[in-house]
């Protein structure tokens, strides 16, 4: 097995390289992110720098890397198209609206009409426009099937009323991916539909949720008779659990978390170093143990990207590579913060905080990790089920 990149896969690499040192902005500090695409820079002019970064890797084709030539793609793999997460991942740069440009394009593709398709997909790849979702209720969450927004039909529109929660980006987001039940008297699934719903539409009202890191990367979306017309329908009327189990099959495909894991560890590494005078106790077994994870867990991801080239990956791939994936970027969060101590708590507020605070910040955004996309214990039962045959008990 062939474990080498390509020539033309390594000079890629490094392109997409020297566009982040030349359009990062110029007091960009050395931020290694989150493991979340869509988290807008710690900074009073955030948004704007998403905004412009978006804009900018619109005009590369880089948001659309992976689609088909026929909806504006450069119809690379998605083996390419992990390169290119990798490389902003490792910089903690913005302008990524994945649900956007990762999971709700593919889902057009497949079930989008062709007004649908001609709306909105030329505005994704350029950056223009962002998305989030509208799945999580307060009452349904790892249990989807049990949401309670509802859609009423009344003659060319549908009527929305309800709560969605814990939705990532909706604050700076344009669109959001909606399901709704159209059929309460259908049981669970059967009866749900999938909307595209334009959040500047009357009775839509966003309320910000501030995270544990004291950021707004959450919301709150209320629809209260919010009116949508019936060409934002996706794939028909109560047919939205086949539509959202495609858009969120392409949500597991990712190398964040692992990468934030890597420039955690040498970042660390290069802070034990530069403190000699410290004792750091039995570090260097730990981070050794700690290299070695996090260099299988880049082996699983990449190998899940080759399997959706192949044709060939599973949910159970899929669950896989995200269980390793954040359970690593836990375990190396966990393991600077107690290896610095008190300083590991101190956040980017303090002066005093090692590498600008961002061991505390991912250390805190690291437990919700292990949470979005499916909690560890769903991609568990994933992993139980469809990949080792177990009977549910």
């Amino acid at each position: 097995m062939d474990f080498l990149f390509t020539e033309e896969q390594e000079r890629f690499r490094q392109e997409v390289r020297s566009f982040l040192d030349k359009e990062l902005p110029s007091d960009w500090v050395d931020y290694i992110g989150t493991a979340i695409d869509d988290t807008i820079t710690p900074s009073k002019n955030g948004e704007k720098v998403f905004r412009d970064m978006a804009l900018k890797l619109g005009r590369k084709g880089w948001l659309s890397l992976f689609w088909p030539k026929e909806y504006g793609g450069q119809s690379c793999s998605y083996v390419d198209y992990l390169i290119f997460l990798e490389e902003l991942a490792r910089r903690g740069s913005p302008g990524y609206n994945a649900i956007g440009a990762k999971m709700l394009a593919p889902t057009l593709f497949k079930y989008g009409t062709a007004e649908q398709k001609a709306r909105h997909l030329k505005l994704i790849a350029s950056g223009d426009e962002f998305w989030c979702e509208g799945f999580t209720e307060p009452d349904a969450g790892s249990d989807l099937a049990s949401l309670q927004t509802k859609a009423v039909r009344d003659n060319n529109d549908y009527i929305i009323n309800g709560q969605k929660t814990w939705s990532t980006f909706a604050k700076y987001s344009d669109w959001c991916c909606l399901l709704v039940r159209t059929a309460p008297e259908l049981k669970r699934h059967r009866g749900i539909s999938f909307f595209l719903v334009d959040l500047s539409t009357p009775g839509v009202t966003v309320n910000p949720i501030i995270d544990i890191q004291g950021e707004p990367d959450f919301a709150e979306i209320f629809f209260e008779d919010a009116r949508v017309p019936k060409e934002n329908l996706v794939g028909g009327e109560n047919e939205g659990w086949k539509v959202v189990q495609t858009m969120l099959s392409y949500e597991r495909i990712a190398i964040g978390p692992v990468t934030v894991a890597q420039s955690l560890i040498e970042r660390l590494v290069e802070y034990i170093k530069a403190n000699p005078q410290r004792q750091w106790g039995n570090s260097r077994q730990t981070l050794a143990k700690l290299k070695v994870e996090a260099e299988i867990g880049w082996l699983i991801c990449y190998r899940l990207a080759w399997l959706h080239d192949k044709g060939t990956a599973t949910a159970y791939d899929a669950a896989a590579s995200r269980l390793y994936s954040t359970e690593l970027l836990k375990r190396a969060a966990s393991v600077a913060v107690e290896l610095l101590g008190l300083y590991g708590q101190l956040d980017k507020k303090d002066s005093r905080a090692p590498l600008h605070g961002w061991f505390e910040h991912l250390y805190l955004s690291s437990i919700g990790m292990t949470i979005a996309a499916g909690t560890s214990e769903v991609l568990k039962n994933v992993i139980a089920g469809i990949g080792l045959k177990l009977p549910r008990e």
